[in-house]
Parts: structure tokens; C-alpha cells; sequence
């Protein structure tokens, strides 16, 4: 990623919310929105409790695919109103799950100091997907 410019590694480290895209093995997309952080060339996404499933993250439609089909994008925008002020950051790659590990904690921990909803060891427990970014776009308008 350091390719991207000044302004779009400032979107990337301040927005809250990004889009994941997978795919299935019939190539059928899905797409949800994320929590993340990113260090270096690496995006990080957690895994959290979903109340109608509990603990059962492996049923999750966005980690069959991973398993089945690594490659995903993610998508961070910045949108408003008065469109030059518009922006994106697309980052591709392949994601892995991290179930324990030192990287899986140290994302775990940042990820807590990013979202105030994390503390108190709400991720414990819980995986956290690692995308080893390998491609980064970023466009913004060119507004007055």
C-alpha cells in the first residue's frame, strides 16, 4: 500500500466502517460491512458474536468463502453531499482467519483501541481475519 497517497491512507486510518466482498465457489458475491484497522499491508476484520448464530462464526456466509475462496476486496468511502468532497480506497487480497496467535491478539488489541465497543475483552475468544493487501486503488473528487 504505499503507493496510496497522504490522503487516502488518512481515510483509511479514520473511517469506521468499510465493505467486504467475497465470493463463493460458483463466484456468487456477497457483501457486508466491516470494523477493521490496517497495519502496513495488512487489514484486519474480527469476527464477532452474531445474535442469531452465538458462537457459531464457521456458518457465517463471509467465512465459508474465505474458506473456500481467499480473495476478497474491501472498500473504505467517504461520502457526502456536495460530491467534491467524495473519496475511496479499494485494497484486494487474500484473507486468512486467525484463530490464536501473537497476530491475532496484537490485531485484537488494536482493533479495542480503535472501537470503544471492544473493550473489556470483548474479542476474546473471537477470531480475527487477516487480508494481506496485494492491490490498492484510492480515487477522490478533484472539487474546488
Amino acid at each position: 500500500m504505499s503507493d496510496l497517497d497522504p490522503a487516502a491512507r488518512a481515510l483509511l486510518a479514520s473511517a469506521r466502517v468499510a465493505h467486504l466482498a467475497t465470493a463463493d465457489q460458483y463466484s456468487r458475491p456477497h457483501n457486508v460491512p466491516i470494523v477493521f484497522v490496517v497495519q502496513e499491508d495488512r487489514l484486519y476484520f474480527p469476527l464477532d458474536r452474531k445474535p442469531k448464530r452465538e458462537d457459531d462464526w464457521h456458518m457465517l456466509r463471509r467465512v465459508r468463502n474465505i474458506e473456500t475462496n481467499g480473495r476478497v476486496a474491501v472498500i473504505v468511502d467517504h461520502f457526502e453531499e456536495d460530491w467534491s468532497n467524495l473519496a475511496w480506497v479499494l485494497l484486494e487480497g487474500v484473507a486468512s482467519i486467525l484463530e490464536a496467535g501473537d497476530e491475532r491478539h496484537a490485531a485484537a488489541r488494536t482493533l479495542a483501541a480503535k472501537y470503544a465497543q471492544y473493550a473489556g475483552n470483548a474479542l476474546d475468544g473471537r477470531p480475527v481475519v487477516r487480508v494481506n493487501v496485494e492491490r490498492a486503488v484510492s480515487w477522490r473528487a478533484r472539487g474546488e
